[in-house]
């Protein structure tokens, strides 16, 4: 998926900022790039943040087959997909019920995400590897 990460240390949070076109590649692959990141860093809640993205077009048969894949989070995790565009909210929305997910939660905002986790003065810092 086309996008950068970011984490903030103090709060222990993993944030992926998802930038222009995604399609089927980008979901089916995405949860191999978050996976290297939780592994190294142990965070406590993850973000997938969706607002930077210009299109958005993946196939329901794409969502459902990543929405199967395990998760790249322990499953006591918290996670949250921000997804402010209608059409975007509603494919995240078929992700977070095909998948079963417990801990992950569909929002508009990163906002609505952070205010969920009880944190009020995040601070993400760009992180790769």
């Amino acid at each position: 998926m086309p996008g950068h990460f970011e984490f903030d240390s103090q709060h222990k949070i993993l944030l992926l900022v998802a930038e222009g076109h995604i399609e089927d590649r980008e979901i089916l692959a995405v949860n191999d790039r978050i996976a290297a990141r939780v592994n190294r860093l142990r965070p406590s809640a993850g973000i997938t943040d969706l607002s930077a993205v210009t299109k958005f077009d993946p196939s329901a048969d794409a969502m459902r087959s990543a929405a199967r894949q395990p998760s790249p989070y322990p499953e006591e995790t918290p996670r949250f997909i921000v997804a402010p565009v209608d059409h975007v909210f509603g494919l995240a929305r078929m992700y977070e019920l095909f998948g079963s997910r417990v801990n992950l939660k569909v929002v508009h905002s990163r906002q609505e995400a952070l205010a969920a986790l009880g944190i009020q003065n995040a601070k993400f810092e760009p992180v790769d590897f």
